[in-house]
């Protein structure tokens, strides 16, 4: 793990730690690999199961994020926040940006907000503090009609790419609140690459499949699946690392990209009905 990375986790637990009202918090995600390089924007998911939502507990993450952006921000590196769930990611104008991205769930909320899918991968990292997500949410494999969810599965990524907006949610010391929020070009281009790589990969989990890496991921699920678009999720991975590297895409290739998704989907769609 970057050592940066590393320092700022090693803080957030020991902050948190004496918080009785959480039962549980884990980092998931792609910065749980020890190897993991820092890129220009990095997404830190602590996942953190609570008792209730309550003001104390957001009093506390925001205390957190203070002494973070404190200790770790400078000029050419920027400290963020976010505490609302769905798929998209919060940019900066900092030369390299850090977001603590929070995703906070009471015990029933989690099962309740939460796809079978997102809980059997999350139950795989061990936590930081409390149980882990295996003791609450325990799932024993995933099945093609679990990716028919409306959560995160193929009729939500299908109502992202043609609608152009998500449903995020936003916990809050007052409850849950779900907000509707519309794609500009950057963010829709990112849930398009992230559409195709998260079904990519669950689609490898009906079969038992893991990869540590979307790179091995995109391999392996060309082998699995002889579709016509097999290779996509691979190009798809490689235009996600050139966005990132801060390449400008036209609206021709955006709509390209669009248009191959789409097809893509409806490829994995009858392969999952048969």
């Amino acid at each position: 793990m970057a050592v940066l990375i590393k320092k700022i986790v090693k803080d957030i637990k020991e902050e948190l730690l004496a918080d009785k009202s959480i039962i549980s918090l884990t980092l998931v995600g792609s910065f749980s690999n020890p190897h993991k390089s820092l890129e220009k924007f990095n997404d830190l998911d602590l996942v953190i199961i609570c008792n209730k939502l309550n003001k104390s507990l957001f009093d506390s993450l925001k205390q957190l994020i203070n002494l973070l952006k404190n200790k770790y921000s400078s000029g050419k590196l920027g400290i963020t926040s976010s505490s609302r769930i769905g798929p998209i990611k919060i940019k900066s104008a900092k030369e390299k940006t850090t977001m603590i991205h929070f995703l906070i769930y009471t015990l029933k909320g989690y099962k309740k907000y939460e796809s079978t899918l997102t809980r059997f991968s999350f139950q795989h990292y061990k936590p930081l503090i409390g149980i882990p997500l295996l003791q609450i949410s325990k799932v024993s494999s995933v099945s093609p009609m679990d990716l028919f969810n409306k959560i995160d599965g193929i009729p939500a990524m299908k109502h992202w790419i043609e609608k152009k907006e998500i449903f995020y949610l936003e916990p809050t010391s007052k409850g849950v609140k779900i907000i509707k929020g519309k794609l500009n070009k950057v963010l829709y281009l990112e849930v398009l690459f992230y559409s195709v790589l998260r079904l990519s990969s669950n689609m490898l989990r009906t079969k038992n499949i893991y990869a540590e890496t979307d790179l091995a991921m995109c391999k392996q699920f060309e082998k699995e699946f002889l579709i016509e678009l097999n290779r996509l999720p691979y190009e798809i991975y490689n235009l996600k690392t050139q966005l990132r590297k801060g390449r400008i895409f036209e609206k021709n290739e955006i709509e390209s990209v669009k248009k191959k998704s789409l097809e893509f989907i409806r490829e994995c769609e009858d392969i999952l009905k048969k």
